[in-house]
């Protein structure tokens, strides 16, 4: 196998466990204020549900063979090579990302727009910034640094 190509393959394949590393700390989070999180396209998902898992586990058996994990990064590369060299330069890496966090984003945006009006206010960033900061006060105890200055030690 080419050097660029496998360079190409490690760089799908770290943006694959991304992918799926990821997604499955913010479910985690999400199951447990939720219980269960509702998936992109509507169905119910456990927090070990991810887009690679979703896409590359062609059997549904819920676990991904490394034939099935191979087979998937070179769709990936692909579906995003666009100039089809073999390789993923920055800008076409950059799309794959985008289209990768795009759910998170959408959904980041959602938790920010408190009246689901598609605007998020001052008012809505000002309310998200202190519910976040309010739960953060109760670990503040068990962080050092947190609440605190760079060079407050006190």
């Amino acid at each position: 196998m080419k050097r660029s190509t496998k360079f190409a393959l490690a760089a799908v394949a770290a943006l694959g466990v991304a992918a799926v590393a990821v997604p499955v700390v913010a479910q985690q989070g999400q199951m447990q204020h939720d219980g269960m999180m509702m998936g992109q396209h509507g169905g119910m998902m456990g927090g070990g549900q991810s887009y690679a898992m979703a896409t590359f586990d062609t059997n549904k058996d819920g676990t991904l063979s490394p034939e099935e994990m191979t087979a998937g990064i070179q769709a990936e590369l692909k579906t995003y090579d666009t100039d089809a060299n073999g390789t993923l330069s920055l800008e076409e890496f950059a799309v794959m990302h985008a289209a990768h966090t795009r759910p998170m984003t959408v959904r980041a945006f959602q938790m920010h727009d408190a009246d689901g009006d598609a605007q998020v206010t001052e008012a809505e960033m000002s309310a998200m910034a202190d519910m976040m900061q309010s739960h953060m006060g109760g670990q503040q105890g068990n962080m050092p640094g947190m609440g605190h200055g760079m060079m407050d030690n006190d």
